[in-house]
């Protein structure tokens, strides 16, 4: 049995995976210890260290308070109890099945996916278990709106509430199935907070919520009021008084390169299938010196072979030409690629999107039209990643990249591949001359129809997952000035 894979585990985290292993041991049995294999570092969140493993050949995520901690809460160790994913509960570590998904940081909820959130926190409310009630007045706060407000709504109906409704808590897998994790928070409390979290913390419409739950729209505002002073207070005193000390501590590890906890969780891709991404085979590119070894993959994520090019990448000289060295490579290998999709998928987002923002900002209707005209004309001359990005691309001091993320490779055109990496990237004209040079190749007179392209790319992942304004405006800003420098004729 494979009790741990070092070449994916740094070695500060191998001393807590051995750590692990002794806390489970001691708590549990040693017998319990030893059916847990495969265990691989995730992350550190709220005083706690978490682990994937797996337990009698099960995925599992294991949970270790860290010292001094009592993390495992009386309201939580209720939940907890009653919940059948749980494998074993003592002392604030446990083990419970690994449910494998996305959260809602990665992507973008529709209206369907909104109705099935909503209908999973009213399943969670109906829930019967006996926990102690959310206390307002924990803080002492003395605004004299929140204290009226507090008195008014102190006879409220009180249901079992999740408490911490955030995107990070709230998964979503490849079915379309959604499930809320993390419990420390569980109380007695008014729906309205749960529901008012979905607004503040998600961004769903107040509309949408009050609806769906027939909420009174006045009182929902209360609660508005009531959640930002309760959590303002909140971070004043628990998180800000340590935020000195967690900083200088970051900074220690940092210079010494010893803890990688989030640097690590880059070589675990979690899946989120569409008839899109996900169609290269593994083993058309495992040959590649810049692709880790895939240690385990199903439908649901990707373990790679952990390395010592963990950090981001940073534009430089060297950087720039390792990276043209590496799509040189692969752009020009023999490895079989799946069909272009790209244009199917563009079009597939536009069906789901109001597309009347983007004409009227760019001022014209036929901007989108001649941009799909352009990628049907495409020359598919290369095998394409489709997706570089300070994510996708992992770098150490010794000029290695390690390439990770293959899920939107297809056969494509290479020229849109570099315009998506410069884009991604935000190089700079400097970089780019360099990164011509070592690929050996002229740059296009019409590459600005390649730029044109990415940034209309980019316009739409931001429309449709992160929703940043800041950004939308920048990159209509760059369409228009390359519309207007290489004076292309759209007409109204």
């Amino acid at each position: 049995m494979n009790k741990l894979t070092k070449n994916y585990n740094s070695e500060d985290n191998i001393k807590k995976i051995n750590l692990m292993y002794e806390k489970i041991k001691l708590t549990f049995s040693a017998d319990v210890a030893d059916r847990i294999t495969h265990a691989k570092f995730q992350l550190e969140k709220s005083n706690n260290i978490y682990f994937i493993a797996k337990y009698n050949e099960i995925w599992v995520q294991i949970r270790i308070p860290m010292e001094n901690s009592t993390s495992l809460f009386d309201n939580e160790y209720k939940l907890v109890n009653d919940v059948e994913e749980y494998l074993l509960i003592k002392n604030g570590i446990f083990i419970k099945k690994w449910f494998p998904g996305s959260d809602l940081y990665q992507i973008n909820i529709n209206d369907h996916e909104i109705k099935k959130i909503f209908g999973a926190i009213n399943k969670f409310h109906k829930r019967n278990i006996e926990v102690s009630r959310f206390n307002w007045n924990k803080f002492k706060i003395k605004d004299r709106k929140y204290q009226y407000l507090v008195e008014k709504y102190k006879n409220d109906k009180l249901i079992f509430s999740h408490n911490n409704i955030r995107k990070n808590n709230v998964i979503i897998n490849k079915f379309g199935y959604v499930k809320l994790v993390d419990f420390e928070a569980v109380c007695l409390n008014s729906e309205y907070y749960d529901l008012v979290s979905l607004h503040l913390n998600m961004g769903i419409r107040k509309d949408k919520i009050i609806d769906f739950f027939k909420l009174d729209k006045d009182k929902f505002d209360d609660y508005i009021y009531l959640y930002k002073l309760y959590k303002d207070s909140e971070y004043k005193n628990l998180y800000a008084k340590n935020n000195e000390k967690e900083e200088k501590d970051l900074q220690v590890k940092t210079k010494n390169n010893s803890s990688l906890a989030f640097a690590d969780s880059k070589f675990i891709t979690f899946k989120r299938n569409s008839e899109f991404n996900y169609r290269l085979k593994i083993e058309e590119i495992e040959n590649f010196h810049f692709v880790p070894s895939c240690i385990y993959e199903d439908d649901n994520y990707i373990i790679w072979k952990w390395s010592n090019s963990s950090n981001e990448l940073e534009i430089n000289t060297k950087s720039i030409k390792a990276l043209s060295r590496v799509m040189k490579i692969y752009h020009t290998s023999n490895s079989i690629f799946p069909p272009f999709v790209l244009d199917k998928q563009i079009k597939k987002v536009l069906d789901n999107i109001d597309t009347k923002e983007i004409t009227k900002k760019i001022g014209s209707d036929k901007f989108i039209s001649l941009i799909l005209k352009w990628i049907s004309n495409l020359n598919l001359d290369a095998n394409c990643h489709h997706n570089l990005n300070s994510k996708s691309i992992l770098w150490d001091e010794i000029d290695t990249i390690s390439i990770i993320d293959w899920s939107m490779a297809s056969i494509g055109s290479k020229f849109l591949d570099i315009a998506l990496m410069f884009e991604n990237l935000n190089v700079n004209a400097y970089y780019k001359k360099i990164f011509w040079n070592t690929y050996n190749a002229e740059i296009p007179n019409d590459f600005y129809k390649y730029q044109l392209i990415a940034l209309f790319i980019g316009y739409l992942k931001n429309e449709l997952i992160t929703k940043d304004e800041l950004k939308s405006k920048l990159l209509i800003k760059k369409i228009k000035l390359i519309i207007n420098k290489n004076r292309i004729k759209l007409g109204k």
